[in-house]
């Protein structure tokens, strides 16, 4: 299983977050500013691929409305699964230090 930089921070976000719903514009912090400007519509498609996989992966639960084309999400939260998956990339992160 592999993951984006941008999914590994998604979960993160989320983890830090507990257990209340995250908004999707909390995510655009991932970006540099100077690069949300340019494009902010590809953040955006980057943004719902990135939830729609993570879905289908069972990892979040989105919030949102649904036309007859497309899912447009609003806020999302962890499962379990996600849960147990953001720890691990935390964990992950953290270094022992050296015993001399």
């Amino acid at each position: 299983m592999r993951l984006s930089r941008l999914q590994k921070h998604i979960l993160t976000q989320c983890y830090s977050n507990k257990n209340s719903a995250k908004l999707k514009s909390d995510f655009y912090n991932f970006y540099p500013k100077k690069d949300l400007k340019k494009n902010k519509l590809g953040i955006q498609v980057s943004l719902q691929k990135s939830f729609d996989n993570m879905v289908e992966k069972d990892y979040i639960i989105a919030y949102g409305h649904k036309t007859a084309r497309k899912w447009y999400v609003n806020k999302i939260k962890l499962t379990v699964k996600g849960r147990k998956l953001a720890k691990t990339l935390i964990k992950g992160r953290q270094r022992r230090l050296p015993i001399k």
